[in-house]
């Protein structure tokens, strides 16, 4: 069986490829319940409600114009199509996509190390899951 490697890992935000930047990725999806337990009941009984997801990316920042374009890609408040996948980007290749916001974004530098960016989206529907 084939594993898959973060090295294939795709990632867009709008029209910019942000993969050739990228050091980490995670997105989380949680569901909604609410509790509908109620007189005689033995046990919790629960409802679905709306669902819900963002996602976080963890950026190297390059020299140059490289790096002001990725920093402006993910300007505090910009809505986008984002979209990641676990193979490469190719065509054939699963993808997921969401309209999503950038919540926050931050730029860290140490003495020995590299700067690196990390951003954080929001959400705003529900996640496609389809191919390239």
């Amino acid at each position: 069986m084939a594993e898959l490697t973060g090295k294939l890992f795709y990632l867009k935000f709008g029209t910019q490829e942000l993969n050739t930047w990228y050091r980490a990725f995670g997105e989380t999806e949680t569901g909604g319940v609410i509790d509908a337990s109620a007189g005689a009941d033995t046990a919790r009984t629960y409802l679905t409600t709306l669902t819900d997801g963002s996602a976080t990316a963890t950026l190297v920042m390059q020299t140059g114009t490289v790096g002001t374009v990725m920093w402006k890609t993910v300007v505090t408040g910009t809505n986008a199509t984002l979209l990641w996948g676990e193979s490469s980007g190719s065509a054939g290749s699963p993808s997921h996509s969401v309209s999503a916001y950038v919540t926050e974004r931050r730029k860290s530098a140490a003495y020995a190390d590299l700067i690196v960016v990390d951003v954080s989206w929001q959400f705003t529907g529900a996640v496609t899951d389809s191919t390239i």
